[in-house]
């Protein structure tokens, strides 16, 4: 070895260590001593004894971190001062063998394994310590070279895997297998653990030790070894690297028929994940090969993975005679019968094989480039002025502010700044770049305010010339090449994206790029499985025949091929979005109907509905599907009927009774029955008195559910059939234990059985379980545990009581004389009120209240979800629950839920309820809410009957909505009197207590249903003639609500024919007071002042003002926003003006805004920066924004911002352009906008 080396190596030593220096002087020189000669190996065991004494110090003074944490492998928490070091060691492991013995490497390795402190986690906060021990077979020496050499020190650098190991030429495979032999022979046998295994590291952080697999030699390696590789698994590699191992076949598609045995062996393996992926392998392989080691080695296994060969079979279009054999051969029933299944589906001719082109894809009609003319020129100069003009005042407005507030910002300055830079001959590049006659050149920022020039206001896209490719090249600027994200950013950013045919944009992209594979990226935009879903915004007749035409990336996303993304890639293609994308198509390509099938009936419950929803379109499917009425799962027993149920084919009553008479389990056979009942079988027989107490008593001979323990069977009330006969105590227990059973607060059986039921009995038994199920859920502590647990632990509350006076006598002044009786007081109040359990696991017992009269059972939940509202699961539960019952009360309070409620999964849940009353009763959501309204007790005449028996009293109400009474003469009066001797005091209670209700339902109907016409008026909805008059005009309620407001005729082309106002005598005048027809023909729709020439606005408000009508909202005093207050989508002219919190909260939120809180609980330091109105007809909100304040702050000054629409709350990336808004929406929205600015303040420099 030349001296100049010898120099090189001891130099890198030091540099490598000389992070010690500070904390022992002498350490770096005996590290290098001992790494290139031997000498000196107790440094090792001082080395330890100087990272163990320095645990507890300051993180910058610990050994770890002083030589820059070597094999640390989690990116986030690497600082710049670590990277001199790391360089250091980059610089030994280039070096390698070139330089350093074996011997020499192997002692670096021990020396950096000296700082190793056992016992102790990777990370101490977000401090490392240690290095992270992927794999217990290999010592840690040689672990800290592997991680540290192929991993740590490429981490800070942004090259793929084969630059990285183009620097590491000098290591092998071969040459790692021989560091382990010299330590201990054998002992490279291990090599291949830490190739695979990742314990110890986050599942995020795989894709950094892509690198290793690019080690030059590996794959000879691999199959010079192939015997001891395939047995990885049986050497206790943990189930993290067996899926390291199958994604690396995966990615080296040769090794497949190499390693067959494994896969079928992994194909039947207990882990899911394993399994998958090793059936994924298995699928994409040649048949044959797969067919003949399934085969050979199914008598391999316990039944269960026989059972699952046999579907792998099945999966392999194998021959019906091998099934034939392997049946003669197999004596367990249960593998058995899994062979009989998959018999029948092969036989079964319903499903006959269809051919590769079984449904032609629409055609279509590439796009033709054209250029832009030169008006397109003028408009990118037009544009930049505006834009420069907006930023000049941008920049001086955020001067303005960092004078006011002492910031420091610089955004709208430095782009500004960055504005001014272009030039003449830069928008006739950009002019150029458009039509395709070149590339831009350009820094990032300046892209994305060229992007912003071209796009500005919609000038150009407004041009007949500009088409996708225009379009296209655009957003290129911004991504400066088109990936999967940059695409799908695009398609949520430009909604015309997400209505463009596929191929298409396939097309366009492929010839406006250089990119390898546009046709992957199109596909990954819509399967990657990120944030952004684009299959919930798409236009569904655009994005099948792609995917018809590329199935390979459906099979991929499904499973039914290896994944092409990097090995360890956190982004993959998504088995939910490919289905969701199946539910396109107008029926499944046939290969997939057995893996749908399996899915349809699996466990996962989003994989389950969309499965189902695409086998719906296949019209022979039932016929696979009864065939799982006989699995030897229960589970999927009960799913099967369930698919029969929403398939709704009626031959499938014959399975389904043949299931019946052999079922032995209630939950299957309830499941059977109410699936029979809802294909229009008569089921009467099963439902008779005697037949159900046979079922009772056969019921409650098994063993009693958990969760049911609690209810007392002896507190059921005395209940009667609708014939009036006593109901056995017995039945209504085991309809009880049914329900635990069956976890469904909506069952169809449970439904049917109740209402067999009287409709007194119905109420009762309801009423009984409700109350149960709700006083078993809030049970408290009582008051004895209270005191208990308060004196145990007042002590030391007292304790902490007095520090925090001690500390802080200004924040908590009333600690200072605080005794320990009072602190023992208040541990009991807390006590006392928190919930000691939940009874969410028996709410299928809510399946029995669904008989509850609608204004009780709305009463109860109400208070429930007021004083619990935390509990959401118990909240669905109810709401479930009572939905089956189409009582008025009962839809008009789900669909007020689903109009407007704070949490929004349950505002969601009751929409999906609604919803599902709607279709039962074959209307729109709107014709529900309209025709359900309740009228509180009054008849179409307006009057409501109050019956003493001896006497009869009546109610109306007055033009202000209050109730008049009369007495039986006619005479008004203010009260209802008591009763009389010779009355029934009984009658008389329940008389008054029903005007009570009456008097609360008036008071809800009035203002539901103001606030329903509202936004009927901001969405413009229309109404049939008819409708309108039946449901509207003749309620007794609605129908004075209607006559205070201006109304239109509208013909079927959308014109409007005439205004109108309906009279108290039911007649339809103008604003001349003539008296009108209605065309039947003719939609109706409400007035606004945005709708109607002024003058016809000024008459109708003088007619208002003449007859003292008083409107129940303004249709008539807001108007538009002048379009030049509208920028890139927004409304802006009060942005920059000063309010309060306070003013701002209580003035949006009587306008009916809710604070957009970032998540449905309200946390005390919650920041509030918008707050929105949810218009749920068209699904739109619009948003006030500001600069915000925290809930717990008091009033402070707020800088108003502007007013946006969005179709998500609180989505900036969902924002709907305010130009496209409808105009009386718009108009109100900035009618709200404008409410604040009022009492507003103009921003003042001074």
């Amino acid at each position: 070895m030349v001296k100049n080396n010898r120099d090189l190596m001891e130099q890198v030593i030091l540099d490598c260590f000389s992070g010690l220096h500070d904390l022992e002087p002498s350490m770096p020189e005996r590290i290098g001593h001992y790494i290139l000669y031997g000498k000196d190996p107790m440094v090792l065991d001082d080395l330890n004894k100087l990272t163990k004494s320095n645990t507890s110090n300051e993180y910058d003074k610990q050994v770890y971190s002083l030589l820059g944490c070597p094999g640390f492998v989690l990116l986030a928490y690497f600082d710049d001062s670590n990277k001199p070091l790391q360089r250091a060691r980059d610089k030994f492991y280039q070096l390698w063998t070139s330089q350093y013995s074996p011997e020499q490497i192997i002692r670096f390795g021990k020396t950096l394994a000296a700082t190793y402190i056992p016992n102790m986690h990777g990370r101490i906060f977000y401090e490392p310590v240690n290095i992270a021990v992927i794999t217990p077979k290999l010592p840690l020496w040689f672990l800290y070279l592997f991680i540290d050499g192929l991993v740590t020190t490429f981490l800070d650098r942004n090259i793929n895997a084969e630059e990285k190991i183009a620097e590491r030429d000098n290591w092998s495979i071969e040459q790692l297998h021989q560091l382990l032999e010299i330590e201990q022979i054998g002992l490279g046998d291990q090599l291949m653990f830490a190739l695979f295994e990742r314990q110890q590291i986050p599942r995020y952080y795989y894709e950094y030790f892509n690198n290793v697999y690019a080690i030059r030699g590996l794959k000879l390696y691999i199959t010079e070894n192939l015997e001891w590789f395939k047995s990885l698994p049986d050497q206790e590699l943990s189930e993290i690297g067996q899926l390291q191992q199958l994604q690396y076949i995966a990615s080296h598609g040769e090794l497949k028929e190499l390693v067959v045995e494994l896969l079928v062996k992994q194909s039947v393996c207990s882990n899911k994940k394993i399994r998958e992926l090793a059936t994924t392998l298995l699928l994409s392989m040649p048949k044959e090969s797969a067919q003949n080691q399934l085969i050979a080695s199914f008598q391999q296994g316990t039944p269960k993975q026989r059972c699952q060969k046999i579907a792998l079979l099945v999966k392999l279009s194998v021959d019906k005679g091998i099934l034939e054999k392997i049946l003669t051969e197999e004596t367990n029933k249960i593998v058995v019968k899994s062979i009989e299944n998959a018999l029948f589906s092969i036989n079964n001719d319903k499903l006959a094989k269809q051919q590769e082109d079984e449904f032609a894809t629409p055609h279509f009609m590439p796009i033709t480039e054209v250029d832009l003319p030169v008006k397109a020129r003028n408009i990118l100069q037009q544009n930049y002025q505006e834009l420069l003009i907006q930023s000049q005042n941008r920049a001086q407005q955020e001067k303005l502010y960092n004078q006011r507030y002492h910031y420091r910002y610089k955004n709208e300055q430095e782009r500004c700044e960055q504005l001014t830079t272009f030039t003449d001959n830069d928008l006739d590049m950009i002019f150029r770049y458009l039509n395709g006659k070149g590339q831009l050149m350009q820094s990032d920022i300046k892209n994305k305010l060229t992007n912003e020039i071209i796009l500005h206001k919609g000038r150009l896209q407004a041009l007949p010339e500009f088409n996708l490719y225009h379009l296209l090249r655009a957003e290129r600027i911004i991504h400066n090449k088109i990936e999967w994200f940059g695409l799908a950013l695009s398609s949520l950013k430009h909604e015309i994206l997400l209505h463009t045919d596929l191929r298409l944009v396939a097309q366009v992209l492929n010839d406006i790029s250089d990119m390898p594979d546009v046709k992957r990226i199109v596909a990954a935009a819509y399967l990657m499985n990120y944030y952004y879903d684009l299959t919930l915004e798409c236009d569904a007749n655009y994005v099948w025949p792609f995917f018809a035409e590329n199935l390979a990336y459906l099979d991929e996303a499904l499973g039914l091929m290896p994944s092409l993304e990097p090995q360890g890639s956190y982004n993959t293609f998504d088995k939910k979005r490919a289905l969701k994308i199946l539910t396109f198509f107008p029926k499944p390509p046939d290969k997939y109907i057995n893996y749908l099938l399996e899915w349809a009936l699996g466990n996962s419950k989003t994989l389950r509905l969309l499965a189902q929803q695409v086998l719906s379109k296949c019209p022979d499917v039932h016929c696979l599907v009864e065939n799982a009425l006989t699995s030897n799962k229960q589970e999927q027993r009960i799913l099967a009927a369930k698919l029969l149920a929403i398939l709704g084919n009626r031959s499938s009553i014959v399975a389904l009774n043949t299931a019946l008479n052999q079922e032995k389990k209630e939950a299957v056979q309830a499941v059977l029955l109410s699936t029979m009942e809802n294909l229009g079988e008569n089921i009467d027989q099963y439902l008779t008195p005697s037949q159900l107490l046979d079922d009772a008593k056969k019921g409650l001979k098994s063993k009693k559910p958990t969760g049911v323990e609690w209810l007392v069977s002896e507190a059921i009330p005395d209940l009667t059939w609708q014939n009036g006969e006593q109901v056995d105590r017995r039945i209504i227990t085991w309809w009880t234990w049914l329900a635990v059973k069956l976890k469904e607060p909506s069952n169809p059986l449970l439904t049917i059985y109740t209402r067999l039921l009287s409709e007194k009995s119905q109420q009762q038994l309801g009423l009984f379980i409700l109350q149960s199920f709700i006083q078993q859920d809030t049970l408290t502590p009582t008051l004895a545990e209270a005191e208990y647990q308060a004196n145990i632990a007042a002590p030391q509350r007292l304790k902490d009581y007095k520090n925090c006076y001690k500390t802080h006598p200004d924040l908590y002044p009333e600690y200072q004389n605080i005794t320990l009786e009072q602190v023992i007081e208040s541990i009991k109040l807390e006590i006392q009120t928190c919930l000691m359990g939940s009874a969410i696991k028996s709410k299928g017992l809510l399946a029995l209240i669904g008989g509850m009269e609608g204004h009780i059972a709305v009463s109860i939940i109400k208070t429930y979800m007021k004083n619990h509202y935390i509990r959401r699961g118990q909240i669905e539960a109810m709401l479930e629950a009572i939905s089956v019952n189409d009582n008025f009360i009962t839809i008009q309070f789900l669909l007020s839920i689903a109009h407007r409620y704070s949490t929004k999964v349950t505002q969601e849940k009751a929409k999906s309820l609604v919803n599902q009353i709607a279709e039962r009763q074959k209307w729109t959501t709107d014709e529900l809410a309209d025709r359900t309204i309740v009228t509180a007790g009054l008849d179409d005449s307006g009057k409501l009957v109050l019956d003493y028996g001896k006497r009869i009293f009546t109610a109306n109400i007055d033009d202000n909505f209050k109730w008049q009474l009369k007495s039986s003469e006619g005479n008004i009066i203010k009260t209802l009197p008591e009763g009389r001797k010779d009355e029934d005091p009984t009658v008389i209670k329940e008389v008054k207590k029903q005007f009570s209700h009456y008097k609360k339902e008036l008071a809800q109907i009035v203002t539901i249903q103001t606030e329903r016409l509202y936004e009927a008026m901001c969405t413009q909805r229309r109404w049939q003639v008819s409708n309108w008059q039946q449901y509207l005009f003749a309620h007794p309620i609605v129908g004075r609500l209607v006559q205070r407001l201006v109304w239109l005729t509208i013909d079927e082309q959308g014109k409007i024919c005439n205004s109108f106002r309906p009279t108290e005598d039911g007649s339809l005048i103008n604003f001349k007071d003539e008296e009108i027809t209605l065309n039947q023909n003719h939609y109706i729709t409400l007035a606004h002042n945005v709708l109607l020439p002024a003058s016809h606005t000024k008459q109708w408000q003088e007619h208002l003002k003449d007859y003292k009508v008083t409107p129940m909202f303004d249709q008539f005093a807001n108007s538009l926003p002048k379009s030049q207050w509208i920028d890139d989508g927004i409304v802006n002219n009060y942005k920059g003006w000063l309010t309060d919190s306070i003013t701002i909260r209580n003035i949006l939120t009587k306008r009916g805004y809710k604070p957009d809180y970032q998540s449905d609980f309200i946390e005390e330091n919650d920041c509030v920066d918008c707050c929105s109105k949810y218009y749920s007809n068209i699904n739109l909100y619009a948003n006030i924004q500001f600069s915000g304040y925290h809930i717990s702050e008091e009033n402070i000054s707020v800088e108003y911002y502007v007013l946006s629409f969005s179709r998500k709350k609180g989505n900036r990336k969902s924002k709907v352009d305010a130009n496209h808004i409808l105009p009386i929406l718009l108009a109100e929205s900035f009618a709200d906008y404008m409410a604040v600015a009022n009492v507003s303040s103009k921003f003042d420099s001074d």
